[in-house]
């Protein structure tokens, strides 16, 4: 596969033990209901299906494949954050291909259809980036609080 990752440092306050940091991790992945994890040698590593069916939220059919990789160094006291993007950006390319062909059969008109379709490709590369970004400021805040 392509190598398309983000990868974000946050530094812990308070000297944590890697039992701390798991335990905070942990809770966050199972937080965002990602199915299997798996707590290593100073890395945990979520991972998600392909497509979920989820019926108690408001979206029951969710494509949100992945894998999320926490590393915390303890003499450094360094959390990282790394994600998979591949599946983020490659499904924003194909919400906006199918938006593309709603427009042009409605609008019929080359230039608005192209824009639009952009616009929401890079719309949702932004939001899927700031989600990561949340998700690693919300783990080191906890880490941070206790």
């Amino acid at each position: 596969m392509f190598p398309f990752t983000y990868t974000f440092e946050r530094e812990i306050k308070n000297s944590k033990t890697f039992k701390n940091v798991t335990d905070a991790v942990c809770h966050s992945i199972t937080e965002r209901g990602l199915t299997y994890i798996v707590p290593a040698d100073g890395t945990v590593i979520g991972e998600n299906k392909m497509f979920k069916l989820d019926f108690a939220n408001k979206s029951p059919l969710v494509f949100s494949p992945g894998k999320e990789y926490f590393y915390y160094n303890k003499n450094t006291r360094i959390l990282t954050y790394q994600i998979t993007a591949f599946y983020s950006i490659l499904f924003s390319l194909i919400y906006s291909a199918v938006l593309f062909l709603i427009l042009h059969f409605i609008l019929h008109h080359l230039t608005t259809e192209i824009i639009i379709a952009f616009l929401l490709f890079i719309a949702g590369i932004i939001i899927h980036y700031c989600h990561y970004i949340l998700v690693i400021d919300n783990v080191s805040k906890n880490l941070n609080e206790n």
